[in-house]
């Protein structure tokens, strides 16, 4: 009895800190995805994802077409963007993190999935999945 009692004890506090928000302590978000969340509030997606891929090898290929139809897509079946909260931030290697978020719009979450890399003034983003289905983005394993 007294181990069930612990198990649930350790349970209920192991979820707390895998949905850290914006506004709750954690690794601070880096600047380059605030800014970009900085200038999707202020200009939508394309504003958004312009921020996002600056100085990224991403930067004028066009391969992240995918992930701008997805956003577009996400305002007109969910509504209005309004915040993101960081469901995991994973440090991969000193120069390496993996974050993944949901993006909160009026009528439901788009999951995302950003690759960061450490250069000499700052983070850049070298891959970014966006997905109305988790399954599509998050890792199959628990975070």
């Amino acid at each position: 009895m007294l181990r069930m009692a612990l198990f649930l004890c350790v349970i209920s506090v192991l979820p707390a800190p895998l949905a850290l928000s914006q506004s709750e302590s954690g690794p601070p978000v880096p600047r380059i995805l605030e800014a970009g969340f900085d200038a999707y509030r202020a200009g939508g997606p394309d504003e958004a994802l312009r921020v996002w891929l600056r100085n990224s090898p991403l930067e004028g290929t066009g391969e992240i077409g995918k992930a701008d139809q997805v956003l577009h897509a996400a305002q007109i079946q969910f509504g209005q963007w309004r915040s993101f909260d960081i469901i995991s931030d994973h440090t991969i290697s000193r120069s390496t993190r993996v974050i993944y978020m949901t993006l909160d719009f009026d009528k439901g979450p788009l999951f995302a999935k950003f690759v960061l890399y450490r250069t000499e003034p700052g983070y850049i983003v070298t891959s970014v999945a966006f997905s109305p289905n988790d399954t599509d983005v998050l890792p199959a394993q628990p975070l």
